[in-house]
């Protein structure tokens, strides 16, 4: 095993370059070629693609190694309604109230996506909760990326859901919520085949 102060950079380079969708889904993760791009050996580069496929953020074949998950339109309708669930959820458990504020230093809607769920899984003060909904929030992340070439409000759709779940008022933030992940649901084919190329 890689001490940390080596193999915690190399796992957050790695996690952060699947995250963002520099490698195109199916594609081979070669832990030398990595070892050499990221400056380390290659025990650091190993341990964290195993790390990740426990993630589930990297594939692993016996015989085949490392690759990016490659998912289809199936599977990813599977995760973004197992987010909305969470999601769900996490608006059932919250214990405090709503943040003023978010961060809204992002980088794109996709990251500001990530922040707002972020956030919501924060104030529920459960930790395999928060973890879940990171999880599968970084498992969608690269398909994420695709939604503003498709649907034109985006951002204004955020802004809705940011400003329900400040009102508190349950049926609306629940209705806000849905809308949002049905959306997706009905564009996953499109997100697969635009993540692809």
């Amino acid at each position: 095993m890689s001490p940390a102060h080596v193999l915690e950079p190399t796992y957050d380079a790695i996690r952060r370059r699947l995250i963002a969708g520099a490698w195109r889904p199916g594609l081979r993760l070669e832990a030398a070629r990595l070892a050499s791009d990221l400056g380390v050996s290659i025990t650091p580069v190993r341990d964290s693609l195993n790390r990740l496929t426990g993630e589930r953020l990297v594939h692993s074949t016996p015989g085949e190694g490392f690759q990016v998950p490659r998912l289809d339109g199936t599977e990813l309708r599977g995760l973004i309604d197992w987010h909305r669930r969470l999601v769900f959820f996490a608006c059932a458990v919250a214990t405090d109230a709503w943040p003023a504020f978010i961060p809204h230093g992002h980088d794109g809607n996709a990251e500001r996506t990530a922040l707002l769920f972020g956030c919501l899984a924060a104030i529920t003060e459960d930790l395999e909760l928060e973890w879940a909904l990171g999880n599968v929030a970084a498992r969608i992340a690269p398909y994420r990326r695709h939604e503003d070439s498709i649907l034109s409000d985006v951002s204004s759709e955020l802004d809705e859901i940011e400003a329900r779940l400040q009102s508190t008022d349950a049926d609306a933030i629940h209705l806000a919520v849905d809308h949002y992940h049905r959306r997706r649901i009905n564009i996953a084919d499109q997100l697969v085949q635009l993540a692809r190329k």
